[in-house]
């Protein structure tokens, strides 16, 4: 083996150890960002718009085009977004309304600038003598065998002889392969982010998405491979000399330049990969509360002692109205009551209360916590968003047992140490788009009556859960959306648990005719009597 192929084998090992490398560090920074939240909260935005949001994705990619920005991971997002079906639609129709507008701008508005851009470029001038003598093939070639940049082409297009309807049909229908492998691409890592809204867990679906993005990824490259040889019959352009000045200095090779570049990449991936490590925390939160893991670690004890929550039922049940509502306006006049009850928490023997004990205290807790908190602004604020956020949920201010909380902390207890995602429905955050507060405090000995009422009021109420007129659509609380792996956990999917609660879900589930899920807008509106309807 002589060295200039030793140097070329080890050139193609560096670049893949780069590439893996890449690959690597972008999958463990999809463990620790919730990234799948963040395409949670965009899916179910564009679905709630229907067809409207469907137009603007459409809108963006024609806009791009035109403006030479690279669509691919536009094309990959929407394989996460919509799916492989109808992200391939959807950006089929982009990417040819985006060529069609490029092809009358180089023809008619940019000509003399496309001309200027291309005349120093030898390829173009071959492309351009093969289109005036084998027309639309070569355009259908190129479009399978991107050999020249595909947004600078479609200007170029506009040069050549090519006739509009004939050109906007090929690249259609020419584009299709590759379109349909990046968005298949994308599906294929919101997958593996868990983005989706159904359980995908099963071992059928991981292999039926393995071998299909397998065979489209090998489809696709053999029609590149195709295309390449017959574009390289017809023009040369493959194996044509780009250099047009002898003058100019000899560029580097392209497996160099190939090789520094993915070097500097695989560098700066294990740097950011390293960044997000250090920050995780933060970046856990980044769309929303972070994910945990339920595991129950409180163990009962009947023995113990008994914390005593009359305090709080004699407040609520004064001062909360059926269906939750709250009259703030009488509390903020007479809040003795609900700050004994605080104080009571603050001397609670928290350690050695049993698991019930301590699962109802820390619900009553939140709830007392929250009116406080409301009533410490009020009247001047609509929201429980007007309060400061230094202020607000990340306030390390409440004292139970000795120690302080923040109202985040208490959240984050009940979900991961309790295992019990009904919790989300017995805690209120002082909104309209909040579970209701029930006029009776959380009880040990009740405790999860009160939990399995509170999710059938939720559940049952079109107020957090709701069909469309015409049954396929469920419109939901946003509580589903923000602590969607909760739900997994305990039932499977967010629908499975859903259907412990709501017969009508339960019986979709059962017929194989899951409905499509879309996420109500959270109204964080004050929950006060005056805004009740």
């Amino acid at each position: 083996m002589t060295d200039s192929n030793k140097s070329s084998s080890a050139g193609k090992l560096f670049r893949l150890a780069c590439a893996l490398i890449i690959v690597g560090s972008i999958l463990f920074i999809l463990r620790i960002i919730p990234i799948g939240q963040g395409i949670s909260h965009l899916q179910g935005w564009l679905a709630g718009k229907g067809f409207l949001g469907a137009a603007v994705y459409v809108a963006i990619y024609i806009v791009a085009t035109v403006l030479l920005i690279p669509g691919s991971a536009i094309t990959l997002l929407a394989g996460v977004l919509y799916g492989p079906g109808w992200g391939t639609l959807i950006v089929s129709i982009g990417a040819t309304l985006g060529a069609a507008c490029a092809y009358l701008l180089g023809r008619y508005a940019f000509r003399s600038a496309v001309q200027r851009a291309t005349a120093s470029r030898p390829r173009f001038a071959a492309i351009d003598r093969a289109i005036g003598t084998n027309g639309w093939k070569i355009v259908a070639l190129l479009r399978l065998s991107p050999v020249v940049p595909f947004n600078l082409s479609n200007y170029f297009f506009g040069l050549t002889s090519i006739r509009f309807v004939s050109y906007v049909l090929v690249s259609w229908l020419c584009m299709l392969p590759g379109t349909l492998l990046y968005v298949y691409l994308g599906y294929a890592a919101s997958q593996a982010a868990d983005a989706g809204k159904v359980n995908h867990n099963s071992t059928l679906h991981w292999v039926l998405v393995s071998i299909g993005l397998v065979l489209i990824a090998a489809l696709s490259i053999y029609i590149t491979r195709m295309a390449k040889k017959a574009l390289a019959s017809q023009t040369g352009v493959l194996t044509m000399e780009t250099q047009n000045n002898s003058n100019l200095p000899t560029p580097a090779p392209l497996s160099s330049r190939r090789t520094w570049v993915l070097a500097v990449a695989a560098t700066l991936s294990i740097a950011l990969a390293a960044c997000t490590w250090v920050n995780r925390g933060p970046l856990s939160g980044l769309f929303g509360p972070p994910p945990v893991t339920l595991k129950n670690k409180f163990k009962s004890n009947p023995n113990g002692p008994q914390f005593d929550n009359a305090v709080f039922t004699k407040v609520v049940s004064r001062y909360v109205h059926k269906g939750g509502w709250v009259d703030y306006q009488g509390l903020s006049q007479h809040p003795k009551d609900l700050n004994t009850y605080i104080a009571e928490l603050a001397e609670a023997p928290f350690a050695k209360l049993g698991r019930r004990n301590k699962f109802a205290l820390l619900i009553n807790a939140y709830n007392a916590f929250t009116l406080r908190l409301i009533l410490d602004y009020y009247p001047n604020i609509k929201s429980i968003r007007d309060i400061p956020s230094s202020r607000r949920w990340d306030y390390a201010h409440w004292n139970i047992g000795g120690k302080l909380y923040s109202l985040s902390a208490i959240e984050l207890m009940l979900r991961q140490d309790f295992a019990d995602p009904r919790v989300h429905f017995a805690i209120n955050c002082a909104s309209i788009g909040c579970p209701p507060l029930r006029q009776e405090a959380y009880e040990p000995a009740t405790l999860n009556a009160q939990l399995h009422s509170q999710a059938e009021i939720v559940n049952n109420n079109p107020r957090w859960v709701r069909f469309s007129a015409d049954g396929k659509t469920l419109h939901l609380t946003e509580l589903y959306d923000w602590y969607g792996g909760d739900f997994a956990q305990k039932a499977g999917s967010v629908l499975k648990f859903i259907a412990r609660y709501n017969k009508r879900v339960q019986a979709d589930l059962a017929a194989g005719t899951p409905p499509t899920i879309v996420f109500k807008n959270y109204n964080w509106k004050l929950d006060s009597l005056q805004n009740k309807p």
